[in-house]
């Protein structure tokens, strides 16, 4: 088992996000509530983390590229999206912080690059 150098952030949607979904046009939403979106939330690892203050740190410097994502999981009509920053985000997601990520598989992670990313490699 290894260490990583990293912590995990857990976005919990909250109504905004929800009422964002629900204006909509193209998406289907029968059958979901905020619910089950809050009990398979997305996660993110950022630099590691000791205290929630620092994980806001973090946010605040990666706003657009972590909101974004979040939002092109939905649409990615971007003229839907409201202003990306964090004072939104703050409204629309709670945070949870997991500071400890340990890896149980021997082989390499691997990565790609998402279409919807708007920020820097």
């Amino acid at each position: 088992m290894y260490d990583i150098d990293r912590s995990i952030i857990v976005l919990i949607p909250k109504q905004p996000f929800w009422s964002w979904l629900q204006n909509l046009p193209e998406i289907d939403l029968i059958g979901l509530e905020l619910q089950d979106l809050q009990n398979n939330p997305n996660s993110y690892l950022i630099t590691p983390c000791e205290q929630i203050d620092e994980v806001w740190d973090v946010i605040e410097k990666y706003v657009q590229e972590i909101f974004s994502a979040e939002l092109a999981n939905w649409s990615e009509a971007m003229e839907t999206y409201p202003e990306l920053n964090i004072d939104v985000f703050q409204k629309w997601f709670d945070v949870l912080l997991s500071t400890v990520v340990s890896d149980v598989i021997k082989t390499e992670i691997e990565r790609e690059r998402l279409p919807f990313y708007i920020g820097e490699s």
